[in-house]
């Protein structure tokens, strides 16, 4: 009885631990869970870029979205267009200490969206 107990809990163990999405940055940002999959925000270069990651690579070529950046009250808005490697670009863009970044991708079909919060330290 003690054993299948022990099987139990290591399998549900198992299967919450897979339900999450990727914890550790992949490009060297920071990386957001939201829900089975993650979002990794990449700033440098006068840009900044937003990876999805997840178990197996994402084609973003029909992807679009948003970026609201907010900071001490002002708000802008700056568009994502896919790059290569599971991920989307916004250029002419740098984060202060303190924003609050709110990425919005628009999936290929044009309604899905995955959404995450992050905020720039």
């Amino acid at each position: 009885m003690k054993k299948s107990v022990a099987f139990i809990i290591a399998i549900l163990i198992t299967l919450k631990a897979q339900a999450h999405g990727i914890t550790e940055p992949q490009h060297g940002g920071v990386v957001k869970v939201v829900g089975d999959i993650s979002l990794e925000l990449v700033e440098g270069d006068n840009q900044v870029k937003i990876y999805i990651l997840d178990d197996a690579p994402w084609n973003t070529s029909g992807m679009s979205g948003k970026l609201k950046v907010e900071l001490n009250g002002s708000k802008s808005e700056y568009n994502l267009t896919p790059i290569e490697g599971s991920g989307l670009k916004s250029e002419g863009l740098t984060l202060e200490p303190g924003s609050k970044v709110l990425a919005i991708i628009t999936k290929s079909d044009g309604y899905s969206k995955i959404a995450g919060k992050f905020e720039i330290e």
